[in-house]
């Protein structure tokens, strides 16, 4: 995909989020913050017999990274165990994003849903 495109997909999920939702019962609920920019995100998991993402939701406010981020890593671990969302990389969020050198203010935009959620998986 071209650069182009990567934006165009961020700025819909941005303005269309996925699972972004409350989530009743949640087994786990872990809130971050970035205060070099203000996005926060909060996370909401429900586990499984078998240890791994039965349902997940977030809410937050932010930037169309941050926000795009928490919807697409949301979709991205349905499914999955704590120990394979724990080796989830900022570059492989990165990758999932479409995005390459980000400054480290955006980077921290970028993960802060994947650091919300290793902290709900330690």
């Amino acid at each position: 995909m071209t650069d182009a495109i990567y934006h165009e997909l961020l700025l819909d999920l941005y303005k269309h989020p996925l699972n972004k939702r409350v989530l009743p019962d949640c087994d786990a609920r872990q809130t971050e913050h970035n205060p070099s920019c203000g996005d926060t995100i909060e996370v909401c998991v429900k586990w499984d017999t078998n240890n791994a993402v039965k349902a997940v939701a977030w809410q937050g406010d932010g930037c169309a990274v941050s926000q795009a981020a928490a919807s697409i890593l949301t979709e991205k671990i349905k499914g999955k165990k704590r120990n394979a969302i724990k080796k989830i990389s900022n570059q492989k969020m990165l990758q999932l994003l479409g995005l390459k050198n980000l400054n480290p203010t955006r980077l921290r935009c970028a993960t802060l849903c994947l650091e919300t959620l290793k902290k709900i998986c330690r």
